[in-house]
């Protein structure tokens, strides 16, 4: 289930304000002038950074016009109306930051496009806006993205193809001043949309593509707190936001779950030399490694690949924790039973793994259904229905999916049962991008980017530990809501020899998804692998590691096989690597 939405006004930590048509927290002050427009201001450099032309937040994007402006005993209550629907708009003071909440009653069945949730025409006395966008080739977790000239057009939707989902949060910098805004209850919708030029917002809303709101019922857009931040990196003003909701109890309370330690373990996975085997090198971007199907690299990996590893890591004095296996176990994607012809004994190696005192990782991308994949079109959402790249797509909200086809499937991956696999969790990928409003779902209350994923990992992961009580979930996803169901988030994909992508990445998810692990992902080449291994013990990071057959010398290199100048730092970095020995970090 969803978290429960709290109340619509908060009970505690509020502030009074000291005029009639103001309302203070902290350095931050809010001022409605007679004509009801809006103003932010700091107080404490005396400066106007948002101008709102009037307190239409949080309503459907388009012509209103706000007929009242009321004080309430905590804050401002306004009447916003047009030819569609009526609102009431509350704006509220907490301790630290205004809190802001709707409710829309439509006049006639409703098509939601758009939300605002800021007015048109808001004029923004700010620089710049920090919102992740992660990219190949660079450092910089979000992209320059101005708000004079021309300014900038920017959504949290996972068309980057890295992380995902992305929370509905952004933030607004003057040199080290921010403004955060954020949704404080899970959104429903499809990414968070800000276009601004000319210091000018001409757009900042959620979209919901098409959602149905019935005449006359009530609809409450998800709370957004915006609070004012100085002196701190976007990381540091990010981690402030994901305090903010486990403060306010929409978000568990990281240090009440239980960890173990060999979530963050030295982990060795398969992909990188099946490239090896193949001698392939898989596409750098997401996106286009998910339109390959299967291809060499996957087929590269089969159980005498596996037994090869693992007597390579018995020469060479290679210690990892755990073993794991990526893509290539499968029929094919969508079909997650063992190949016939690769894996006719998966469970005995599981097994064989095991006997090493090793743990088993597997690979499960659950977004595609390829066209070759034999599934039951009772469990496909739509029954053929395709998504933007033309992949089926399970629909897991379906009641009948969840008993006939996933409990079964992760019972088979986990159970100890002897009919089955056997592992000790799962590594999650090639999530952007799959969920889209025109998804035909059996159950409409799993609507939404971020709801869905919501709504998902809690189903794999409460599955998963009936099997596994300490199963581990590898995830790759920096959001507040899914850090309960993500054991330890990994880097993602980098494509350079530049370590400082894992390091700026893991900042970024360490913030946004509190109490959660990282783990440096693949580095690939012997290029600064000394300096990758430093970072990881700088940071606190466990690591992944991709290839013990094969290794390039740098981007430019070829695949060739493995030696000294590979295995020593990886020998060294390993001794030191044991979270479950207590050792971890050293």
């Amino acid at each position: 289930m969803a978290p429960a939405r709290r109340p619509r006004r908060l009970a505690r930590s509020l502030l009074g304000f000291p005029l009639d048509r103001s309302l203070s927290s902290g350095e931050l002050r809010l001022e409605i002038d007679a004509s009801g427009v809006v103003s932010f201001i700091d107080t404490a450099r005396s400066e106007r950074l948002i101008v709102a032309p009037s307190l239409a937040f949080l309503v459907p994007s388009g012509e209103v016009t706000v007929e009242g402006i009321s004080k309430t005993g905590r804050g401002f209550e306004a009447r916003v109306r047009s030819a569609d629907f009526e609102a009431k708009v509350e704006i509220l003071a907490a301790q630290e930051g205004l809190i802001f909440g709707s409710e829309i009653v439509p006049k006639r069945d409703l098509e939601l496009q758009r939300l605002a949730v800021l007015p048109s025409g808001t004029e923004l006395n700010l620089y710049d806006v920090v919102n992740y966008r992660n990219r190949h080739y660079t450092p910089n977790t979000w992209p320059e993205l101005l708000l004079g000239g021309r300014g900038c057009e920017t959504d949290t939707f996972s068309r980057d193809w890295q992380f995902a989902p992305h929370p509905s949060m952004m933030m607004l910098r003057k040199e080290e001043t921010a403004i955060c805004f954020g949704a404080l209850d899970l959104p429903t919708s499809f990414g968070l949309y800000l276009k601004a030029s000319d210091f000018r917002v001409d757009e900042l809303a959620l979209e919901y593509g098409g959602l149905l709101l019935p005449v006359g019922t009530p609809f409450c857009p998800p709370r957004f707190t915006l609070f004012l931040d100085h002196g701190r990196t976007p990381d540091e003003t990010a981690a402030a936001y994901t305090g903010r909701l486990v403060e306010e109890g929409v978000v568990p309370d990281p240090a009440e779950k239980t960890r173990y330690g060999w979530h963050r373990d030295p982990v060795y996975c398969t992909w990188m030399d099946q490239g090896f085997v193949a001698r392939e090198t898989p596409a750098d971007e997401l996106g286009e490694q998910q339109l390959t199907g299967s291809n060499p690299t996957v087929e590269a990996l089969d159980e005498s690949f596996v037994r090869e590893s693992l007597a390579k890591m018995d020469v060479e004095g290679l210690k990892f924790g755990i073993y794991l296996l990526d893509d290539g176990w499968q029929v094919t994607r969508g079909q997650w039973d063992a190949h016939p012809e690769r894996f006719p004994d998966l469970r005995g190696v599981v097994d064989e793994i095991h006997a090493r005192g090793m743990k088993v990782i597997v690979w499960w991308n659950w977004a595609e259904v390829f066209d070759n994949a034999d599934v039951d079109p009772n469990h496909v959402a739509g029954g053929d229905w395709r998504n933007a790249h033309g992949r089926r797509v399970r629909d897991y909200s379906k009641p009948a999916t969840q008993e006939e086809y996933f409990k079964p499937f992760f019972r088979k991956l986990f159970s100890s049962d002897p009919d089955c696999y056997d592992f000790d969790g799962f590594k999650s990928d090639f999530l952007a991008d799959k969920v889209h409003p025109e998804m035909p779902l059996h159950d409409p209350e799993w609507r939404g980017e971020e709801n869905y994923a919501y709504r998902l990992f809690e189903l794999c992961y409460r599955t998963m530990r009936t099997y596994k009580p300490d199963g581990c979930h590898i995830g790759c996803a920096g959001h507040p809501y899914l850090a309960e169901f993500i054991d330890i988030n990994r880097t993602y994909d980098v494509a350079t020899s530049n370590y400082r992508e894992h390091e700026n990445r893991s900042k970024m998810l360490k913030a946004l998804t509190p109490g959660c692990p990282v783990a440096y992902d693949l580095h690939n080449f012997i290029e600064r692998f000394e300096e990758y291994f430093e970072s990881t013990r700088r940071s606190g990071d466990s690591f992944h590691i991709g290839n013990i057959f094969g290794m390039r010398i740098d981007r430019l290199s070829p695949w060739e096989p493995a030696d000294e100048r590979h295995f020593e730092p990886m020998r060294d970095a390993l001794a030191k690597a044991f979270w479950s020995d207590g050792v971890g970090g050293n």
